[in-house]
């Protein structure tokens, strides 16, 4: 492995409804993210399809268990840029790291053929099929391709079926994911980056595989989750938590104060937002999406409003080869501050500038999202920091519908890890809404 990790360790804690299990992970230094993030980076572009075209809906089949508690994976903090925890495939079980990505509907790890097929797959843990006693191939009629297009070029591979593990107890048997055979598409990236494969954390719509539930979907019908809900603690400098079947109350101030707001459509976990402010300046009072991304670090928004942000710094320059503002070191940022369910939520202007290796040169950690105009599929192409992933590109979903809905095409922030890490996160899967909750005192940045 890349890392070594801390031995597995059962820890008990308060939760919405019984115990919580955690996997500890160590993290990476926070001056590593911001070389690699500064050495390679390109935003997401979101792009609209037309009403006319084909889709794929999708999501992926598994299945049992016998829990009726909450569990917990504690993610880690690869310098502020990217989480990510531990998954098992198999019988026995063989382990992966894997990013945790809620931006994101499919899971998928390098196949033992990527060792010999992809050069920049020869670091990672592949899986092998050969050597796992529930393996097996998906059934015939069904989608047994996978392609996926990054940024920087194609992926590849077969759909299999084996049974998952997650945080030791959940089990799901007969799940399809993806082994990937090429990866060369995703070039040093992949090589570079900590982790194996990407388990998606969002809705079926955007998923690769028609016809086929996802892994969340299916973690309370079938795998035995109190419910079909899960949640982020994202630590600063620090282990992260992910708890599935619930939340865990006590990581939060206040259980009984939860903010809960709707998804607009299910697909990404996207919300509406009330108001955008930055210092004393309101950027926007207009309905405009936001994405709960935990697969990004940064903050991506809408041009207009981006521009408006930074026309507040003296000196200001935009960097295309980053796309991002370089801005004097000395600036004073303002806090950055969302309205989402009638509360105002901050990010500390502390948090909004990354500074390079050589600390000559600084640059504001909010991004411009790119749209365009597709007449084929609608993608958010999705920026998974520290050499990770460029992008990634999603089918829409059902009936032609797009999984961005035509109000929020040119009008949508992209919330990653810098938002997230300010308050704990809820995703009620089963509900379609998104609850915020202030952290415990002693867990705030």
């Amino acid at each position: 492995m890349l890392f070594r990790s801390f031995a597995l360790s059962a820890a008990l804690a308060a939760t919405a409804v019984a115990e919580l299990v955690t996997v500890p992970i160590r993290k990476v230094p926070d001056k590593q993210h911001h070389a690699n993030l500064l050495s390679s980076h390109t935003p997401p572009r979101l792009s609209v399809m037309s009403s006319s075209t084909a889709v794929a809906v999708t999501g992926r089949k598994l299945i049992r268990g016998a829990l009726d508690h909450d569990e917990t994976v504690v993610l880690r903090d690869l310098k502020n840029a990217q989480y990510y925890g531990k998954l098992k495939i198999g019988t026995p079980p063989q382990e992966f790291d894997m990013v945790f990505d809620t931006g994101s509907s499919d899971l998928w790890v390098p196949a033992k053929s990527c060792l010999s097929k992809s050069s920049n797959c020869s670091a990672k843990k592949p899986y092998d099929e050969s050597a796992s006693l529930t393996y097996s191939e998906v059934a015939t009629g069904s989608q047994s391709d996978f392609n996926i297009v990054y940024g920087s070029g194609a992926v590849r591979g077969k759909f299999g079926v084996d049974t998952i593990t997650v945080a030791e107890d959940y089990t799901v048997e007969g799940q399809t994911f993806a082994r990937v055979d090429s990866t060369d598409g995703l070039g040093k990236v992949y090589k570079n980056a900590k982790f194996d494969g990407i388990l998606g954390l969002s809705f079926p719509g955007i998923s690769r595989n028609a016809g086929v539930k996802t892994f969340i979907a299916n973690l309370h019908e079938k795998a035995g989750a109190a419910k079909a809900m899960f949640a982020f603690y994202l630590g600063d400098e620090a282990d992260g938590e992910l708890a599935i079947g619930g939340y865990n109350e006590d990581l939060m101030q206040d259980p009984d104060n939860i903010n809960w707001v709707p998804i607009e459509r299910p697909a990404y976990w996207l919300i509406a937002m009330d108001q955008v402010k930055f210092g004393d300046t309101v950027i926007t009072t207009e309905k405009t999406g936001a994405i709960m991304d935990t697969g990004t670090s940064l903050l991506y928004g809408p041009q207009d409003q981006v521009d408006q942000i930074t026309s507040a710094f003296e000196g200001a320059r935009y960097v295309p080869r980053l796309s991002l503002y370089n801005i004097p070191c000395d600036t004073d940022i303002p806090n950055l501050e969302f309205q989402i369910g009638g509360q105002a939520y901050n990010i500390p202007g502390d948090n909004l500038m990354i500074t390079d290796d050589s600390n000559k040169y600084c640059f504001f950690a909010v991004a411009i999202m790119k749209f365009a105009v597709s007449s084929e599929v609608d993608t958010l192409d999705e920026e998974l920091e520290e050499k990770v992933m460029d992008e990634i590109k999603n089918l829409a979903g059902e009936a032609g519908q797009s999984p961005i809905p035509s109000e929020y095409k040119h009008n949508t922030w992209l919330m990653g890890d810098s938002f997230l890490r300010q308050q704990y996160n809820i995703f009620d899967y089963d509900n379609e809404q998104f609850g915020l909750a202030e952290l415990r005192e002693d867990l705030k940045e």
